[in-house]
């Protein structure tokens, strides 16, 4: 016979969470009173009821009326959820739950993206990464008049030196006529093949280069000439579409500068940095080939040679060992026996070049822009080797059964182009600290920590060190409050990955390779480095797959977390 509740007269407390009949699941109507601003813990064996309170009553009520803030067409987009079976709930804060669940499919979201790290790192690294020549490695910065004075000045103080920029030779144009147009623009010696030459006196060349370097000025390097120094470069620069040369007017000594991004030394222009060349989910910065994803669908070689215990002769070639490949087979055998190849020794035994002789054929050593086809190495009675088969096979493709044929080999494999790394060439000419924006996402999450934090530490040393340094150009940029603010953001959220036990990890970790517990524990650290207050977490079991010596940690996060002003009620049986 169900007992009647008694009329009670309640007055609401602004500081606790009051649920009154929760009647959820296998819950028996009961009331409870939860402190807001506390880290809360619901124990208990198994079929007690804790889910049913944490998540089914608590966190579906306060989820439910988040949702029912927002406008009747925004919550068709929103997951909404039942109304829990309970008689009323009182002041309940919006509420996250942070369960263990890995719903993650796509291989785009990485923990990187999932704690927002890479929004801070594309940001931050146009900043702080130093551009290198893709062909000498030489640094590359966008120079300015006075940064190419400070430099001649500190390298050719009491000299003289020539001031250049080079001007094209429209093709066909005679000596005589070229000479003539410099002498109308005001110009009247020329740096040609080792020496200068005036263009208002005969001369005996009778063919110029494509480019001639014209003199600007002849400067003596002092500071009464600092000007006039300045004043050349500056035309130099305009003049020849942001690049000229300081020669040294005895040893004919020359150094180039560009004032774009551009190696002067080797004329290569790189892409500027900007923070879509930094993310590979852009079209700027992402691989071509594999579009960011880091890995393609393409035949794969462990598929078509299964057994490498096998030989040649007894069939480790899988697609050689049917009647449509029987042809094959017999090419392959007859072409290694001409190369004097062991054809009953198993696969794994030969040597590193006939495997890949087997693989790839006679041209495996070649660049892939001087491999010949498949069909062409065939003609000539050469092997095409087990690549070019699929080559040939991908150019039948319009037919059923040869589509069919190649479903069973296919398989996504490693991007051949940015080898899983997922951005594209022109973000690789970007260093900091040694390391591609790739290679530092690469590592684990501990030692890029340390790595940012040793980093930090040499850049502030400098700075104090050395006010030449502080002052210039480049410097003046890495220590902004801006690029602070973002590198502090990273080194936090880092921080917190580390806290709870997750420095093994790195940040091209793809989410859906993580268990639940390491899914909840980053969502735990992104909810941290999103600095949420007045919120409900309510989280299921974090402790689950973490070391008991790191508990201690963890439970330091969740602390912060409820420092910051938020409520913490946690499903747990872990006694720590």
């Amino acid at each position: 016979m169900p007992i009647k509740r008694p009329a009670l007269t309640v007055v609401p407390s602004p500081d606790c969470i009051e649920v009154r009949g929760a009647r959820q699941n296998n819950l028996k109507g009961f009331d409870l009173d939860l402190p807001l601003g506390k880290l809360i813990v619901v124990t208990g064996p198994s079929g007690s009821g804790k889910s049913s309170l944490a998540f089914d009553t608590i966190y579906a009520e306060g989820q439910r009326r988040y949702v029912e803030t927002f406008s009747p067409y925004t919550r068709q987009f929103l997951d909404r959820m039942d109304k829990p079976r309970v008689d009323e709930i009182r002041g309940i804060p919006p509420a996250i739950a942070i369960e263990q669940t890995n719903n993650v499919k796509s291989t785009r979201s990485t923990v990187g993206t999932m704690t927002e790290i890479n929004d801070y790192l594309k940001l931050l690294f146009p900043r702080i990464a130093t551009a290198l020549c893709p062909k000498c490695a030489l640094e590359i910065k966008p120079e300015s008049a006075k940064s190419i004075v400070e430099h001649v000045f500190a390298q050719h103080s009491g000299e003289a030196v020539l001031v250049t920029f080079s001007v094209p030779v429209p093709a066909g144009t005679k000596p005589v006529d070229f000479f003539s147009f410099l002498q109308q623009q005001g110009y009247l010696r020329v740096w040609l093949d080792g020496e200068i030459l005036r263009t208002d006196e005969p001369t005996e060349v009778k063919r110029l280069h494509a480019v001639v370097e014209v003199i600007q000025d002849r400067v003596t390097i002092s500071e009464e000439g600092r000007s006039r120094l300045t004043e050349a470069i500056e035309h130099a620069l305009r003049l020849g579409s942001g690049k000229l040369a300081i020669r040294h007017s005895e040893s004919g000594y020359r150094h180039p500068y560009s004032a774009g991004w551009h190696c002067a030394h080797c004329d290569v222009d790189i892409t500027p940095p900007s923070p879509g060349l930094f993310s590979f989910n852009h079209p700027l910065g992402a691989c071509p080939t594999c579009r960011g994803f880091g890995r393609t669908i393409a035949i794969d070689l462990v598929r078509a040679l299964p057994e490498r215990s096998l030989s040649l002769a007894d069939g480790c070639v899988k697609p050689f060992q049917t009647e449509s490949g029987a042809d094959c087979q017999r090419d392959m055998m007859k072409c290694a026996k001409a190369k004097e190849i062991d054809v009953k020794m198993p696969f794994d035994d030969l040597p590193e070049c006939d495997q890949q002789w087997v693989l790839e054929g006679e041209d495996w050593q070649r660049s892939a822009s001087e491999k010949r086809s498949g069909e062409d190495l065939w003609k000539e009675g050469l092997w095409y080797g087990v690549r070019g088969f699929f080559r040939w096979l991908e150019s039948k493709a319009y037919k059923m059964h040869v589509r069919v044929l190649l479903s069973r080999y296919r398989n996504y494999t490693e991007c051949p182009d940015c080898r899983g790394g997922r951005y594209q060439p022109a973000t690789l000419n970007f260093r900091f600290a040694g390391k591609t924006l790739p290679e530092l996402q690469a590592m684990p999450i501990g030692e890029m920590l340390a790595l940012l934090v040793a980093a930090d530490g040499r850049r502030r040393a400098d700075h104090f060190s050395s006010t030449e340094t502080a002052a210039s150009g480049s410097e003046s940029i890495r220590n902004d409050s801006t690029t602070e603010m973002l590198a502090g953001e990273v080194r936090s959220r880092l921080g917190y990955l580390l806290e709870v036990g997750l420095g093994y990890l790195s940040l091209d970790r793809a989410t859906r390779t993580l268990s639940g517990g390491e899914v909840e524990r980053v969502n735990l650290t992104t909810c941290l480095g999103a600095s949420l207050v007045n919120t409900l977490f309510v989280l299921d079991e974090p402790s689950i797959g973490l070391h008991p010596r790191d508990t201690g940690r963890l439970i330091r996060v969740m602390k912060s977390l409820r420092d910051k002003g938020n409520t913490l009620l946690v499903v747990e049986h872990e006694e720590a």
